[in-house]
């Protein structure tokens, strides 16, 4: 779906908001708007990485931004992408997502900046405090398992913890990616005649996203670690419990071994005694006891 509003932000008249673009939207882009197929390919690849990239020759720039995004399995990353070319401000938000249309909306129609810089920062600034909210019921949720975890290993919450670790791994990445374009943006054609305000801006813009990657970090650390310490308690759990069993195994040997020895057909002490039965339970006894001792004496058990 393709939305078109009339603005103005210094020489851009018009801005064309893209929402899960069809083959049809494309088309429509092509032919109306004059993008080339190219660079629709470019900005339709929701696999795309974070970038900044500036074109020459059409005198266009392109941004690539991820943000959060949640599906069944938990938080992944998609890509926001805005297009500065001739009088146009093209965006692109593959998921239909309210609040990122809000964010365009709020800073592209209903503030009065005078230049395109400015609203393209304070967009890329409120696009990274998109990540709070999920970080947010990512340490709630981990706080939960942590809890169910300290009374009970299940592979259910093990598989949750996990499914956290994922998030905040696609997190992580796109964090320290977006961190990586606004660093380097005075470096490039979009940041080459920033005055103070802009500047400002772009420091601002810094602050959050470098918040977000320090909490992103923090959470990841804690949640593998969470992951390591219960994996430790499943593996000495394992290992005791085989331990007991091994253990069981060698004393139930014992009384096989005894009592087979009279099971055989050859001349044995106290076969024609009729209380041979206790001698023998007697015996096995003190074997067993004898070997408890020894497995005592070594600490294996």
């Amino acid at each position: 779906m393709i939305q078109a509003e009339k603005i103005a932000i210094g020489s851009y008249h018009t801005w064309l908001n893209v929402e899960k673009s069809t083959s049809e939207d494309i088309e429509v882009l092509q032919k109306e708007y004059n993008l080339s197929t190219e660079l629709l390919e470019y900005v339709t690849d929701i696999d795309e990485p974070t970038n900044y990239d500036y074109d020459k020759e059409t005198n266009s720039q392109l941004f690539i931004y991820h943000i959060p995004y949640r599906n069944q399995q938990g938080f992944l990353t998609v890509p926001i992408v805005i297009i500065l070319i001739a009088d146009q401000l093209i965006t692109f938000n593959h998921f239909d997502d309210t609040t990122v249309k809000q964010i365009f909306t709020n800073e592209i129609l209903k503030t009065d900046t005078p230049n395109i810089e400015t609203t393209v920062l304070e967009i890329l600034k409120h696009l990274s405090d998109m990540y709070l909210l999920p970080m947010h019921e990512i340490r709630h949720q981990r706080k939960e398992l942590n809890d169910l975890l300290s009374t009970r290993a299940d592979n259910k919450n093990l598989i949750a913890l996990a499914s956290l670790r994922k998030s905040l791994i696609y997190f992580a990445s796109a964090t320290r990616n977006n961190q990586h374009l606004l660093e380097n943006l005075t470096d490039k054609y979009f940041g080459l005649h920033f005055r103070d305000d802009q500047v400002e801006s772009l420091v601002d813009a810094k602050i959050e996203t470098h918040q977000v990657d320090q909490l992103v970090e923090t959470e990841s650390e804690i949640v593998t670690q969470l992951i390591n310490t219960f994996d430790t308690i499943l593996s000495n759990n394992l290992n005791y419990i085989m331990k007991i069993l091994t253990i069981w195994s060698v004393v139930l040997a014992i009384p096989t071994i005894i009592t087979g020895f009279y099971g055989m057909n050859v001349k044995l002490p106290l076969e024609n005694n009729s209380f041979a039965w206790i001698a023998v339970v007697v015996i096995t006894l003190a074997v067993i006891y004898w070997i408890i001792h020894i497995l005592r004496y070594h600490r294996i058990i």
